[in-house]
């Protein structure tokens, strides 16, 4: 289940990308996604296992790349993975977005 970090403390804070957050989620604490909204564009990063990862996007596609990570972060989250099955996922992620 996806809850909100820090019972939405962070909401409005600086982000690391420098933006200010407006949604903050973690997964099972096992994947967490921030999107915030820098000067120009909008910053996604997530964390899942030892990967961390930052997509830039638009405010048209902001929601839809969000929802469409947490779907993935949440069904590798959920699955048992060889060391081998977890690079095949980072590399496949980092591609997709």
């Amino acid at each position: 289940m996806w809850n909100i970090v820090e019972n939405g403390r962070t909401i409005g804070t600086n982000g690391s990308e420098n933006g200010i957050i407006e949604k903050d989620e973690e997964f099972n604490d096992l994947a967490r996604i921030t999107l915030e909204k820098c000067e120009e564009y909008y910053a996604i990063t997530c964390g899942v296992d030892c990967m961390v990862h930052t997509v830039f996007c638009n405010k048209y596609k902001k929601d839809t790349i969000y929802e469409n990570m947490k779907k993935d972060l949440q069904e590798f989250s959920l699955k048992e993975t060889t060391e081998d099955e977890k690079i095949k996922f980072y590399e496949e992620f980092t591609s997709k977005y």
